[in-house]
């Protein structure tokens, strides 16, 4: 079948392109841009703001080099683009549109489990044994409804270092007393049910000041810590949530 008789929608151009329209617009109305506003400028904002990673924002901005290309490119007698994008980037612009549009949720992505949360005067034979018989290893510490620590396999382990040398024997009983070991590392990020995968990614390996990411994120109903926990993001789920948006 020749060019001609085809039609305009074969070519991959305009599905580029159109794809391309779509997120210009999104970002601009979402990120209120004014009109003089670049679209690399809106990526970085939609950056910063969670709504893109930092591969997606790349990926964008070398798509904007290829959609100048085919805009001011030349056109064919029945005015369809000469320059065609690959399907591959067709595939993956078109891909962080859908994201863009419809962001899944880190709830969804995850899904859901049964959260063990303990109190301060709680045995740690307790935490131990919980820990040997899941794949959870950071467990918050909940006093009066309000979390008042993480208790993570770190913060044991200086513990037992400790503890050992004092005689050779654990002698702390409460999870108070093995608490008292953790560093300001040893850090929650409290997240809300309606947090997006892409937030909960960033977030999760943002590093603060020190340098440190969290060593786990406790989803409660608006993300606060006087909230009972819904869900823990550990550093497989972290991968998870990667995996989920870069398909």
């Amino acid at each position: 079948m020749s060019d001609v008789d085809s039609g305009p929608t074969d070519n991959r151009a305009i599905a580029f392109l159109a794809a391309f329209n779509d997120i210009e617009s999104y970002l601009r109305e979402s990120l209120e841009a004014r009109r003089t506003d670049s679209f690399r400028w809106m990526v970085d904002q939609a950056g910063r703001r969670h709504l893109l990673t930092e591969s997606q924002a790349v990926s964008l901005k070398e798509f904007a080099e290829l959609r100048n290309a085919i805009s001011h490119g030349r056109y064919s007698s029945n005015m369809r683009p000469i320059a065609e994008p690959l399907p591959e980037a067709v595939a993956e612009i078109e891909r962080i549109r859908d994201l863009l549009y419809h962001p899944p949720l880190a709830m969804a992505v995850l899904g859901q489990h049964q959260v063990k949360i303990f109190r301060p005067g709680d045995s740690i034979k307790t935490v131990l044994m919980a820990m040997r018989s899941s794949t959870i290893s950071q467990f918050p510490i909940y006093d009066q409804g309000r979390c008042v620590g993480l208790l993570t396999t770190n913060t044991i382990a200086r513990w037992v270092a400790a503890d050992l040398d004092d005689n050779d024997h654990l002698d702390a009983s409460s999870v108070a007393e093995v608490l008292s070991y953790a560093e300001s590392r040893d850090r929650a990020l409290f997240l809300p049910r309606s947090v997006s995968a892409q937030e909960a990614l960033d977030k999760m390996i943002t590093p603060a000041r020190d340098g440190s990411v969290p060593r786990a994120g406790v989803i409660t109903e608006h993300g606060r810590l006087d909230q009972r926990p819904i869900r823990i993001i550990g550093s497989s789920d972290v991968a998870s949530l990667m995996e989920a948006l870069s398909e």
